[in-house]
């Protein structure tokens, strides 16, 4: 991997005027405590973006930088280098002459893949620096047609699998057509990034549909006669019980692909077809993400920098299920994991393992709830618990003593936006007093899918849209005119790169309530939610759909994907 000396990457940085020189300082440090690389703490912790770096490291090197902006990786450049050539050597081909190659990579200087590739292809490789995220997106292009995979499984491996006339689930799960069908889903879906595989049994046919960018797509039909046997491969994997075809099923297995790791939660239900078996996919050796991917502006990660800083007191987040709550706290996590405190989680379920962090799967039928498992962190000298749900008062209490006797705790809740998670914890049962003296700061967040860079287009807001935003705003008469409304917004027309939908990834949208003197006494007078709200809006808390609208401005959403998820 390139690097920039230190004394030299300081000099560009600070003088480039994105970080200050006692920032950088305390990332040196930190660098050293940890043992990572300067590089990577400055992207993780959202000092500067990985493009950005990347760069940098371009212009020292004197190397071409490459974009993927509005690029197409077309069959052609994907055939001149082999796929398992490509990710063993995270390479990529984005040009073509008779006489050379241009190839993307992420170290330009590694001269032995430039030779090795060289008398492979048999002509001059001319090296391009891409970020690690966009090479690794380039290199999904490989898997794209899922369709045609799926003809030559079916007409070569599962029609010969099924004349054998073997009828055991059990035997036929473990057969190589079942676990390559399985494979080619999950390799798939990763390459889409995906969340969830869907594969439901209809009465002639099996349909399986990816969830990409939270929106349910349909991918492939497949023969009803390998249902069964794909079921039992799950199960099998998953430690289910094969031969238990009429309750639910819950299990996990893990799934390596390429470098990358991923726990796949599994969920077993019957229907009337035969049994509906949902994937979930959690990349757990993806890189860690930091505030900045997450979505939030510069204000809000001060607000929550500040208030993780702090050795006691609570972090809630909160919204519906699919919005995103528990990466984000995942991600503070990562951000407060030193060497010198003492991790702690309960959760259900464990969707990510943390390094150095002690986590816990919640199990009721071994009596192991939320309350329980936290009464048994307590007794283990934790300086930070992140409990995984807030569901009810015996947890609500645990949780807020702990915040009061000198723990810092992150926790989730339902609720609709920032300031109903006040109400909620009172409704539970926990004394407003207690929640005063506890509550530091609430997230509220949503889920949106970003606007494809690849066929962005602008459009203007129109009469019926701005009165929309004005009725959602609470916002009449007079104040109309005061309020400053985008005129322009953005969508995508459809192209190839996001199959038309005009939509490529997820964005974050937020309100970020921080509790101080003035909420804390609306707090202690039961106030209603109504009144936390107007008070934090006039200490300067935007609500998520301005935060939404001035994403929608600047091109990262759309207009439609904010009132897709914020609802009266």
């Amino acid at each position: 991997m390139l690097h920039i000396p230190e004394k030299e990457l300081k000099d560009t940085l600070v003088s480039s005027g994105f970080i200050s020189e006692k920032e950088f300082d305390s990332v040196i440090e930190e660098a050293k405590r940890t043992a990572q690389d300067i590089e990577s703490l400055l992207i993780e912790q959202g000092l500067i973006s990985e493009e950005y770096f990347t760069k940098i490291l371009a212009d020292y090197f004197k190397v071409p930088f490459f974009d993927f902006s509005g690029f197409e990786m077309t069959p052609e450049l994907l055939s001149l280098v082999p796929e398992n050539i490509a990710k063993t050597h995270k390479v990529i081909a984005v040009g073509a002459s008779k006489k050379d190659i241009t190839l993307a990579m992420e170290d330009p200087g590694d001269l032995k893949t430039i030779q090795f590739m060289e008398r492979k292809i048999g002509k001059k490789i001319n090296p391009v620096l891409v970020t690690h995220k966009n090479l690794k997106e380039a290199l999904s292009g490989y898997k794209k047609s899922i369709t045609q995979e799926f003809d030559k499984i079916i007409n070569e491996n599962v029609d010969k699998a099924m004349s054998t006339g073997v009828n055991d689930a059990e035997k036929m799960a473990q057969d190589i057509p079942v676990t390559k069908i399985l494979d080619t889903l999950i390799e798939y879906a990763a390459a889409q990034e995906s969340s969830d595989i869907h594969i439901e049994p209809l009465d002639d046919e099996v349909l399986v549909r990816f969830r990409i960018d939270g929106i349910l797509q349909d991918v492939i039909n497949l023969p009803y006669i390998v249902h069964s046997a794909l079921a039992a491969r799950v199960k099998l994997i998953s430690d289910l019980k094969i031969d238990e075809h009429r309750l639910p099923q819950d299990g996990r297995f893990r799934y390596k692909l390429d470098e990358t790791s991923m726990a796949i939660r599994v969920s077993v239900i019957p229907t009337i077809y035969g049994e509906k078996i949902v994937l979930r996919l959690l990349m757990e050796s993806a890189r860690p993400m930091n505030l900045e991917s997450l979505g939030l502006e510069q204000q809000d990660m001060a607000v929550i920098r500040d208030a993780i800083k702090k050795t006691h007191g609570m972090v809630l987040s909160t919204g519906p299920t699919g919005s995103g709550k528990t990466t984000s706290l995942y991600t503070i996590l990562h951000l407060i994991n030193k060497p010198e405190v003492n991790i702690s989680t309960i959760e259900d379920p464990v969707e990510y393992d943390i390094r150095r962090v002690n986590q816990i799967q919640v199990n009721v039928k071994t009596g192991l709830t939320f309350a329980d498992g936290l009464r048994s962190l307590l007794r283990q000298d934790p300086d930070i618990i992140m409990v995984g749900e807030i569901r009810d008062s015996d947890t609500a209490e645990l949780a807020v003593h702990a915040a009061l006797t000198g723990h810092l705790v992150l926790s989730i809740l339902h609720t609709n936006n920032a300031a109903g998670a006040i109400p909620r914890l009172v409704d539970i049962g926990v004394q407003p007093f207690l929640l005063a003296s506890t509550v530091n700061l609430i997230i509220a967040q949503r889920l949106v899918r970003r606007v494809c860079p690849g066929c962005i287009t602008p459009k203007p807001i129109t009469k019926e849209e701005a009165s929309r935003i004005f009725y959602q705003l609470g916002i009449s008469g007079k104040d109309i005119k005061k309020y400053k409304l985008p005129k322009t917004v953005f969508a995508g027309k459809g192209c190839k790169e996001c199959h038309n939908s005009g939509y490529r990834g997820m964005v974050g949208i937020f309100e970020i309530l921080r509790v101080n003197n003035e909420i804390r006494e609306l707090v202690l007078q039961k106030a209603p939610e109504s009144r936390i709200e107007a008070q934090a809006i006039k200490d300067g808390m935007r609500r998520m759909l301005e935060d939404g609208l001035e994403k929608a401005e600047s091109g990262i959403t759309t207009y439609e994907e904010i009132m897709r998820v914020i609802r009266d």
